[in-house]
């Protein structure tokens, strides 16, 4: 990877499109969960590529580009939102590859779980511009804590602080929807374990 970026820096355009390759479908992705529009997902995108290739001369260390990328392209998604105050639209989240798991043979069960995402999904939509990006930068793109805390240009204390907020403002927002954490990995999930931040599971990514 670091020779690929080497090779970007050195105008190379074949490896340029090499990294587009790699970054395109996550980044298309990423756009739309933060803005919730899919007319602005490949645009911001298209957006984020173009500034890349002008700056990527600029970038010091090769192992920093998918942080610095990311600010890049956080910072286009959040601009072309900022008029608008737009949510994440429960389509953009309902839309994305994550598969609901539902094992429990049970109607009702499989009910009560579909209505629990889609709780999820909408109050992940209500979050505030900082949560949601930290929200899916660290569920949707499994960046770590130190990463994302380098993509947004703050401390990994505060990015610690806004999963622990988000899970805290989903985990409320369910319940006053009828909605409680049914299982131990639900509620540590949710933030609910004595405020200690869990590690992150496969199961995590796809319930969002």
């Amino acid at each position: 990877m670091d020779d690929l970026i080497k090779r970007c820096q050195q105008g190379d355009v074949d490896a340029f499109g090499i990294l587009v390759e790699r970054y395109g479908a996550k980044a298309i992705r990423t756009a739309y969960l933060i803005t919730g529009r899919r007319d602005m997902a490949e645009d911001i995108a298209q957006e984020a590529f173009i500034q890349c290739y002008r700056e990527i001369k600029q970038l010091r260390n090769p192992e920093m580009f998918q942080p610095w990328f990311y600010r890049i392209l956080s910072r286009l998604s959040w601009r072309h939102t900022a008029k608008e105050k737009g949510q994440v639209s429960l389509e953009a989240l309902a839309d994305s590859d994550q598969k609901l798991l539902v094992d429990d043979p049970d109607l009702a069960a499989a009910v009560e779980a579909k209505l629990k995402q889609s709780a999820v999904q909408e109050a992940i939509g209500r979050l505030n511009a900082p949560l949601r990006t930290t929200i899916v930068l660290y569920y949707f793109n499994e960046l770590s804590i130190k990463e994302i805390a380098q993509v947004l240009g703050c401390r990994e204390g505060t990015i610690k602080s806004r999963l622990h907020n988000a899970r805290k403002q989903l985990a409320r927002e369910l319940q006053q929807n009828g909605l409680e954490p049914s299982s131990q990995e639900e509620r540590e999930y949710l933030g609910q374990q004595d405020g200690v931040q869990q590690p992150r599971k496969e199961w995590e990514a796809n319930a969002i």
